[in-house]
C-alpha cells in the first residue's frame, strides 16, 4: 500500500496542496520550504479526517508559510512530490517525481514503487521528460520485467473479516474491530485489526504494513546477533546498520561498502528457517558481491540445508508478496 499521497485541502478559502506521507512518529508534523512546498508527515495510525482537521485549526500558520515560501522564491516553490505521465515509445507511464537537493536528474525503477524520478528543484518538467525519453528502452524493459513478476500475484487483499495473511509461516485469520485508535495485533490464529474506519482498505494496509514493519525491526536484528558467530568465523564485521523496509522485487540486500543490511518487511510472514535462509544469503554478500560458484559453496557452509528453504521460500512468494491494485 503507498504511504505517500498527493492531496488537496481548502483553507481559509483558498485552495492548497500538500504531500501526505505516513511515517514510523509520534505526532503529525508540518513543513514548508522553497524546494519542497507543502509538506505533511504523520504516523501510520493518524486518521486523514483528523489529519485535515488538524490542519484547519492551524490554517493562518500554515497559509503565512505557503505565502512566505512563494514569495522568497516562486521559481522553486514546487510540490516536493508530483504524479505525472509521459508517453514512451506509445504506452502511457505514470511516474512519480520528486524535486531534492540533487546535482543531476536521477532516475529508478522497481517493483514496488514503479518508476521514480529526482531532480533539482530548478530543473524545468520538459528537460526531466526529456531525459526520461533519452532512457526509454530502459524503463520499457524494466516495466515489462516486474509486470512479468505481478502476472503469478494474487489481487491485493482487502483486510476483510476471514481473509489470511501469513505471519512467521503460519495462516492468520484477519478479525477486524472498530475502535478510536488504529493497531494490529497477533491473538493466537487471528490477526486482530482495531481501526476506525473499517471500510478503508487503504487504512487497513498501512495499519498492517506498520504492524509487520514493527515485528521485523525487533525481530531480524535479533536473529541477526544469534546467527552472527557463524559468519564471524570468516572475519565478516556485524553490520553497522540493518534496516526493514517494504519491497516487493528481492527479500533483501547487502550493501557491503556501507556495512548495511536492508530486509522486506515482507520477510516476517516466512517460517523462521526461511528468514534465516535470507539473512545468511545476504550475510554471505560480505565475502562474495555476486552469485557466484564460490557464492553459493560459502552459503551452504554458513546453512547447508538452504536449497530446501530457499525452495519453500519460492513457493511462498507469491501468496506473501501481494500485488497492490494499481499496479
Amino acid at each position: 500500500m503507498p504511504n505517500r499521497f498527493t492531496r488537496e485541502i481548502t483553507l481559509g478559502g483558498e485552495r492548497v496542496t500538500y504531500i501526505l506521507e505516513y511515517k514510523s512518529i509520534k505526532n503529525v508534523n508540518i513543513h514548508c520550504t522553497p524546494a519542497k512546498g507543502l509538506y505533511i508527515s504523520a504516523p501510520f495510525h493518524a486518521d486523514l479526517q483528523k489529519i485535515d482537521s488538524y490542519l484547519k485549526d492551524n490554517s493562518d500558520k500554515i497559509l503565512d508559510a505557503v505565502h512566505k515560501a512563494k514569495s522568497s522564491n516562486r521559481s522553486a516553490f514546487k510540490p516536493s512530490s508530483e504524479q505525472r505521465k509521459l508517453d514512451i515509445g506509445g504506452r502511457i507511464v505514470a511516474y512519480e517525481l520528486n524535486y531534492k537537493n540533487v546535482k543531476r536528474i536521477n532516475l529508478s525503477v522497481s517493483g514496488d514503487k514503479g518508476v521514480r524520478v529526482s531532480a533539482p528543484p530548478s530543473v524545468k518538467v520538459k528537460d526531466i521528460e526529456k531525459f526520461m525519453l533519452s532512457n526509454s528502452e530502459f524503463i520499457l524493459k524494466a516495466l515489462e520485467k516486474y509486470e512479468r513478476l505481478y502476472e503469478d500475484l494474487p489481487k491485493a487483499k482487502t483486510y476483510s473479516d476471514g481473509e489470511y495473511i501469513y505471519f512467521l509461516g503460519e495462516k492468520k485469520t484477519i478479525h477486524l474491530t472498530k475502535a478510536a485508535r488504529n493497531f494490529a495485533e497477533i491473538n493466537g490464529s487471528q490477526l486482530r485489526i482495531f481501526t476506525t474506519d473499517i471500510d478503508n482498505a487503504c487504512l487497513k494496509g498501512s495499519i498492517v504494513d506498520a504492524f509487520m514493519k514493527q515485528q521485523c525491526e525487533t525481530m531480524i536484528p535479533q536473529m541477526c546477533r544469534q546467527l552472527y558467530p557463524r559468519f564471524r568465523e570468516k572475519g565478516i564485521a556485524f553490520p553497522e546498520e540493518i534496516r526493514c523496509r517494504k519491497m516487493v522485487s528481492c527479500w533483501g540486500n547487502c550493501r557491503p561498502a556501507r556495512s548495511i543490511l536492508t530486509f522486506s518487511t515482507h520477510l516476517i510472514q516466512l517460517p523462521e528457517k526461511c528468514i534465516e535462509q535470507v539473512i545468511c544469503h545476504e550475510f554471505t554478500h560480505f565475502l562474495h558481491a555476486n552469485h557466484s560458484k564460490a557464492f553459493y559453496a560459502q552459503l551452504a557452509e554458513f546453512m547447508p540445508d538452504w536449497k530446501q528453504y530457499d525452495k519453500l521460500t519460492k513457493q511462498l512468494q507469491s501468496e506473501i508478496i501481494i500485488r497492490n491494485s494499481g499496479k
